[in-house]
C-alpha cells in the first residue's frame, strides 16, 4: 500500500504556535517520545518521503510499527489542536458548553446546568446557531421534568414548545437557501458561465424563486447572506455586472454589520470580496477596484483570517484579481514571479484555481504580444486539466489557443485546432452557433495571404464575428482579442 502524506500535511498546516502548545503538552510526560522525534523530522522535511523516515530511524524499534506510531501521532496532534482551539471560536464554545451540560447533568447539579444552558442559549442567538439551539432546549425541555418533579412549574412546556417550533421554522428556512446554494455551486464547478442546457433551465428555475425574489422570505441574516450571493452570482453569470455589484456590495455590508457572520463564514466573505473586485474591474472602476483590493490584502492582519486554509484561500484571490487588474487597467506584471509564488503553494491548490491562473496569464502574456508565454500555460490548461471542471474556460483556452498560432503563422496548426474546437462546439449539450462561426470566420482569415490579413483586422471582421457577450469570462476574451490581436 502507498504510504499517505495526511500526517505530513497535517504538521506542515500547523501555526508556530499550535506547534509550540502541541510540544508544551508533550513535555509533560517524561522521557523521550518516539512521536515526538517522529513530529520534528517531518517538520523539517521538504516533501514526505518515508524512505528518508524510514533511513533516519534505521535499526529503531519503534519503526517495526511504523504506520501505527504515525496513527498515533496524527491523533495526538488532533488532540492538542481541539484542546488549543477550545475556545477560538462561537462553535466551539458551545460545543464545549454542551459538553459541560452533559457532565454537570450526569452528576445532578441540575441548577449548574441551567446556568450554564442560559449563557450558551444567549450566545447561541446572538450568532444564530440554529443547531445547537435545538440542543440547547432538549436540554431545557429534559431539565423541566427535573423541575416538576421538585415541585417547580415557573416554566411551561408550551413555552419551550413554542420556541422549538421557531427554532425549526428558521432551521427549514436555512435548509432552503443552503439547497440553493449548493445547486447553483454545482451547476458553476462544472460548466461554469456556460452550463449545459439542463443546468441553464436549472439556473432559470433557481433566479425565478420566491426565496430569491422577495428578501422578506429569508428568515435570519444567515438565509439572507446566501440569497444575497446567489442573487450576485447568477446576474455576474447572466453579465449583468452593475447588478451583481449592487447584490455583493449588500453583501458586503451585512458581514460588515455582522462581525460574528464574518468570523463563522470567513470563505464566503472573501468570496464576496473576489467576486466585488472583479465587478469593479469589469465595470472598468479602477479607484473601486484598488481601494478593495488593498481591503482584502490587508487582511492579514486580522487573527481570524490567519489560518492556513483561509490565508491560502485569500491568497489565490489575490493573484487572480491582480491578472485581471492588468488586464483591464493596462498594469504591468511580473508574471514569472506572480506564477512563481503560486507554485509554492501548489500542494494546497484546488484543480480549479490552477486552470484559472493558467488561464488569466495565457491571457495577459497574449494582450502584450508574448505569444509563446501565453502558449505555454494553455497547452498546461489543454494537456493537464480535469476535463469535467469549468467547460466555459476550457472552450476558451481552445479559442485562444487558435488565435495564438495566428499570430505565430502556424497555418497548418491553426487548421488542425478548428476542427477539433468546431467538434467540441459541436459535442455540447447547448447551442454553440455563434462560436462555430466566428471559428469559421477565423479560418477565413488564416487562409488570407499577409497583406489581406491586415485588412480584415481593420474592416473589424473578426470581432464583428466574436459571440455576443453572455458572461465575465466573455468579456475577458473579447477584451483580450482587441489588445493582442485588432
Amino acid at each position: 500500500m502507498k504510504p499517505t502524506h495526511d500526517l505530513f500535511d497535517l504538521v506542515h498546516s500547523l501555526t508556530k504556535s499550535e506547534k509550540r502548545f502541541f510540544k508544551l503538552q508533550s513535555s509533560l510526560q517524561a522521557g523521550e517520545k518516539n512521536y515526538v522525534r517522529l513530529f520534528d523530522l517531518l517538520e523539517k522535511m521538504d516533501h514526505y518521503n518515508e524512505d528518508f523516515v524510514k533511513e533516519t530511524f534505521r535499526g529503531e524499534l519503534f519503526l517495526k510499527h511504523l504506520p501505527s506510531e504515525k496513527n498515533h501521532l496524527f491523533k495526538l496532534i488532533l488532540k492538542s489542536l481541539r484542546s488549543y482551539h477550545g475556545e477560538s471560536s462561537v462553535r466551539s464554545v458551545l460545543q464545549q458548553s454542551l459538553k459541560n451540560v452533559d457532565i454537570l447533568h450526569k452528576k445532578g447539579l441540575f441548577e449548574e446546568c441551567k446556568k450554564e444552558l442560559k449563557r450558551a442559549k444567549k450566545l447561541a442567538l446572538s450568532q444564530e446557531f440554529f443547531y445547537f439551539l435545538f440542543e440547547i432546549i432538549s436540554w431545557q425541555k429534559t431539565l423541566l421534568e427535573e423541575d416538576y418533579e421538585n415541585g417547580e412549574f415557573t416554566q411551561s412546556v408550551d413555552e419551550i414548545a413554542e420556541e422549538e417550533a421557531h427554532v425549526l421554522l428558521l432551521l427549514q428556512n436555512l435548509a432552503q437557501y443552503q439547497v440553493i446554494y449548493g445547486k447553483v455551486n454545482a451547476i458553476f464547478r462544472s460548466g461554469g458561465f456556460t452550463p449545459s442546457k439542463v443546468h441553464e433551465d436549472m439556473l432559470r428555475e433557481i433566479l425565478s424563486s420566491k426565496l430569491l425574489d422577495d428578501s422578506s422570505l429569508a428568515k435570519s441574516i444567515r438565509s439572507n447572506c446566501i440569497r444575497l450571493y446567489s442573487l450576485g452570482f447568477c446576474a455576474l453569470a447572466n453579465s449583468n455586472i452593475e447588478l451583481a455589484s449592487d447584490h455583493f456590495t449588500d453583501l458586503l455590508s451585512l458581514f460588515e454589520e455582522n462581525e460574528w457572520l464574518r468570523e463563522d463564514k470567513g470563505k464566503r466573505y472573501l468570496r464576496t470580496l473576489g467576486q466585488l473586485l472583479t465587478c469593479r474591474v469589469l465595470l472598468n472602476d479602477r479607484a473601486g477596484a484598488t481601494e478593495l483590493f488593498k481591503k482584502l490584502d490587508s487582511l492579514d492582519e486580522l487573527e481570524e483570517f490567519q489560518s492556513p486554509d483561509l490565508n491560502t484561500f485569500r491568497f489565490r484571490i489575490l493573484k487572480q484579481i491582480q491578472v485581471e487588474m492588468a488586464l483591464m487597467f493596462d498594469q504591468k506584471i511580473q508574471s514569472d514571479e506572480l506564477f512563481a509564488s503560486i507554485q509554492k503553494t501548489k500542494n494546497v491548490l484546488s484543480k480549479e484555481f490552477e486552470m484559472m491562473m493558467h488561464y488569466r496569464l495565457a491571457l495577459y502574456e497574449f494582450s502584450c504580444g508574448f505569444h509563446q508565454r501565453a502558449l505555454k500555460h494553455v497547452n498546461e490548461i489543454i494537456n493537464n486539466s480535469d476535463k469535467e471542471l469549468r467547460q466555459d474556460i476550457y472552450g476558451h483556452v481552445r479559442v485562444l489557443n487558435i488565435l495564438i498560432h495566428l499570430c505565430l503563422g502556424n497555418t497548418d496548426l491553426v487548421e488542425y485546432a478548428l476542427k477539433s474546437t468546431i467538434r467540441f462546439y459541436t459535442q455540447r449539450e447547448r447551442d454553440h452557433d455563434a462560436d462555430i462561426h466566428f471559428l469559421k470566420t477565423l479560418r477565413l482569415y488564416n487562409k488570407l495571404m499577409p497583406f489581406e490579413k491586415s485588412d480584415f483586422l481593420k474592416e473589424g471582421k473578426i470581432m464583428n464575428a466574436f459571440p455576443s457577450v453572455k458572461n465575465m469570462e466573455d468579456r475577458f476574451l473579447e477584451l483580450v482579442i482587441k489588445k493582442g490581436m485588432i
